[in-house]
């Protein structure tokens, strides 16, 4: 009786836009398990098993999300800085006691299953960027406010580029620039840091890693070392290019099934499906990311409050970039930067930590209590400073 009256008042709350994160949050994980199911070991193989792990992952993320979505997102008003600290405590502890693999040092190993600090750090800093720019009008007003915004956001990013992990530093810096335009910075002091980067871009030529370098120029030229770091992405074109129209099925895909594609769990794993599932399976896909990145901007638009939009916005942008970014290298129109397809590619703390995010976004959507974090209006984006 208990149990139905929970059900009730979960049902009561339910809103109709909610529906439209729910259609594209199954569909992404249904595609995530059936594309790990063929490409790993099968369930009896235990934590070894890829989709097992991710199932226990989704199951996890499932009750992080349910536990944010109830929670009212202005708890994390005064507990912005706190998640924040904890973020730069767990990357520094990642550099000296973190798992190198594959030339990289960002996971804690705890038995079988990995748990990698960075996906986190996403979430500590859009709540710790929204509370910045929502409290601090000189942030919208004027370039030093934004530029020690920028401050905030630089130890955790140098942190991740130690590692190193190129394309998180990138993304944990564009949640910075997303976030102060969805807060009304002026676009002339948003397109200042960009031409600063445009600018040293030979002197961060020199400090990249040498495998960062040959991405890059496997980019422009994928020839330049077919058989190294412009492999993947000459094997993902074929299979991309090979799926047609409906796909070729998991026992006709070649760059699959005789593992020509590499890294096909996680950075891949677009192409896997589009190989298996064509054009209209590839295009379903991506239209289970719309909706849930219409989900994060409606929750963003029609929050109460600045902090609550931001924080939205936030997780929002990072399934845009993240999505643009890995199908683009899928694609071999960006070059490959190591981040994965949200939700879908295999990755515990990823889904944990973008369901949790959704959570919160969940929170932004429903809570319509008076809001004690500001009084003054939400900026509509670009009004602050022009």
């Amino acid at each position: 009786m208990r149990l139905a009256r929970r059900l009730a008042a979960l049902a009561a709350r339910f809103e109709r836009r909610d529906a439209i994160l729910f259609v594209g949050l199954a569909g992404l994980i249904t595609a995530s398990l059936v594309a790990l199911a063929f490409l790993g070991e099968p369930l009896s193989a235990g934590l070894s098993s890829q989709v097992l792990r991710q199932s226990i992952f989704v199951a996890l993320g499932g009750a992080a999300y349910l536990a944010m979505s109830r929670l009212s997102y202005r708890v994390w008003w005064s507990l912005s800085w706190t998640t924040y600290a904890l973020a730069i405590i767990l990357l520094l502890a990642v550099l000296l006691f973190g798992v190198e693999r594959g030339g990289s040092q960002r996971w804690f190993l705890l038995g079988e299953i990995q748990f990698q600090p960075s996906e986190f750090a996403k979430i500590a800093l859009i709540v710790t960027l929204a509370r910045f720019y929502t409290r601090s009008p000189l942030a919208l007003t004027t370039l030093r406010g934004h530029l020690l915004a920028g401050l905030i956001t630089l130890p955790l990013a140098l942190l991740v580029l130690r590692q190193p992990d190129f394309g998180s530093a990138m993304l944990l810096l564009c949640i910075w620039q997303g976030i102060a335009l969805a807060a009304g910075v002026a676009w002339r002091r948003l397109v200042i840091p960009p031409l600063v980067t445009l600018a040293l871009s030979p002197l961060i030529w020199l400090t990249l890693q040498p495998y960062m370098r040959e991405r890059i120029l496997s980019f422009f030229d994928p020839g330049f070392d077919p058989l190294g770091s412009g492999y993947n992405v000459l094997q993902a074109r074929i299979a991309i290019g090979s799926g047609g129209l409906w796909g070729r099925g998991f026992s006709e895909s070649s760059q699959t099934v005789l593992e020509f594609l590499r890294v096909r769990e996680t950075d891949f794993i677009f192409a896997v499906i589009a190989e298996q599932a064509g054009l209209i399976g590839a295009t379903a896909l991506l239209a289970m990311f719309g909706l849930v990145i219409l989900y994060c901007l409606m929750a963003s638009l029609s929050a109460q409050d600045s902090f609550g939009g931001l924080i939205a916005a936030g997780v929002m942008l990072i399934f845009v970039f993240q999505v643009v970014i890995n199908v683009g290298m899928n694609a071999g129109v960006v070059p490959v930067t190591g981040l994965t397809l949200p939700l879908v590619s295999a990755g515990g703390s990823s889904v944990l930590a973008l369901l949790a995010g959704l959570g919160l976004v969940t929170s932004v959507s429903h809570y319509r209590e008076p809001s004690y974090v500001q009084s003054r209006k939400r900026p509509a984006i670009g009004d602050v400073g022009e």
